[in-house]
């Protein structure tokens, strides 16, 4: 599924040699509440190395023993999240990354994908894989945007 500025965009990037990842889309509708209709929205996980578990009950990730789960999340627009895990933005519900002494010193790693369902798929990993911080719990959802798939 994509749409004519995702077909525009990778082919004008492909032309001057830019590497290009996954695409967003979607479609405005400005007379409506929810006006973004969004292809999808995200899944992000952050990660610590660590030889040993950070806590009783973390376990490492399947594949990557040496990975233990920090935080899961999903947003619409993840990058933001990560700030705000970082900066502790006071009401944002963020995972306060600075504050977690287990994770002092060790290295984070993050990332994100694009996903149907994505309230479904981060339960499935809260559940699988239980995060050193958060809880499984639905978060707010865009007032503005709607995620389509």
């Amino acid at each position: 599924m994509s749409n004519e500025v995702i077909t525009f965009l990778t082919s004008e990037a492909k032309e001057k040699d830019f590497t290009v990842y996954k695409a967003i889309f979607g479609e405005i509708i400005l007379n409506e509440k929810k006006a973004i209709k969004q292809s999808s929205g995200a899944v992000y996980g952050i990660f610590a190395e660590s030889e040993t578990p950070l806590r009783t009950g973390i376990k490492p990730i399947k594949g990557h023993p040496k990975f233990y789960p920090v935080y899961w999340g999903k947003d619409i627009a993840p990058v933001s999240r990560l700030k705000a895990h970082v900066q502790n933005h006071k009401s944002t519900g963020n995972a306060d990354l600075r504050g977690i002494k287990e994770i002092e010193n060790k290295k984070l790693i993050f990332g994100a994908i694009l996903v149907s369902d994505y309230q479904k798929f981060e339960k499935h990993l809260h559940e699988a894989y239980p995060p050193l911080k958060g809880t499984n719990r639905t978060g707010r959802l865009s007032q503005i945007i709607e995620i389509l798939n």
